[in-house]
């Protein structure tokens, strides 16, 4: 089945309806990508009954997801809890009035990372570009001239999209990007309106880059070797429609970009309207 190329079973169920009733042609459907089958003829209510047993599955796998990516994000590692501590320590005996603005950062940071929001299935792009500025500030902090950060956003800019997309591919840039390298280097996020109901984000930097084998690996490893690259791929199949583009190269550095398209209906990335709907 071709859909099974592009969606999974849980992403897209697929009911099919047939007259057989040999079981080679059953094993067939379900060896294509079938997760039903119904066999004609059938009582309403039966149909029903598989459709909303498929619906119910696939809302449970989406808040499961949706879950996983907070859970992820607010699971604070560590070192960078040592390391933002230390930091904050440090600058009270250099600079007091640049601790407190680390500190408030570093609240910000925790109280928007907990925020109950980003087990919802909708937020906003100004809500995630606050993330975003205070997990920067912070590192800005930290790595002082071995990180530059720059931003290419439209003005007035915001629309709608699932939590935690953008934020995590910062976080990348960074951790597995920017840091790896001696001397440090810069990321960049862009966000541009394309048309009315579509828009860009790509996050970019010139850090460790990585080579194609681990590329192809990327969407599928462990979260403990990316921050929920996979989760974040995942959703953005089911609620637009697309996925993450990622170009990298060794030594030169790695682009993550991505589109959000919107239902001209609801202003909402078109997968999120049924959800909205229960």
């Amino acid at each position: 089945m071709k859909i099974r190329e592009r969606f999974s079973m849980v992403d897209l169920p697929v009911l099919i309806i047939t007259a057989a009733i040999i079981g080679h042609d059953k094993y067939k459907a379900f060896h294509a990508g079938a997760n039903d089958i119904l066999q004609k003829p059938y009582h309403y209510s039966e149909f029903m009954a598989r459709i909303q047993n498929l619906i119910m599955m696939k809302h449970t796998a989406n808040q499961a997801t949706r879950m996983e990516m907070a859970f992820l994000q607010s699971q604070i590692k560590p070192h960078f809890l040592y390391n933002v501590l230390n930091t904050i320590i440090s600058l009270t005996h250099l600079d007091i009035e640049k601790a407190r603005e680390v500190t408030e950062e570093f609240t910000n940071y925790l109280r928007m990372s907990f925020d109950f929001q980003n087990t919802s299935a909708i937020s906003s792009f100004r809500h995630e570009l606050s993330i975003i500025n205070s997990y920067l500030s912070i590192e800005k902090t930290r790595f002082g001239n071995r990180l530059e950060v720059l931003f290419d956003i439209d003005e007035d800019i915001d629309f709608i999209l699932p939590p935690l997309m953008i934020q995590p591919l910062v976080e990348n840039a960074v951790l597995h990007g920017v840091s790896k390298k001696r001397g440090g280097g810069w990321i960049k996020l862009t966000a541009k309106k394309q048309s009315k109901n579509e828009y860009h984000i790509k996050v970019e930097d010139n850090g460790a880059g990585m080579p194609p084998e681990k590329q192809k690996d990327l969407l599928s490893a462990d979260f403990d070797r990316s921050v929920g690259l996979k989760n974040i791929n995942q959703r953005l199949k089911h609620f637009c429609g697309s996925e993450l583009m990622i170009i990298s190269t060794p030594d030169a550095g790695t682009s993550v970009s991505m589109l959000i398209h919107l239902a001209e209906t609801t202003g909402s990335p078109a997968g999120l309207k049924d959800i909205e709907q229960t």
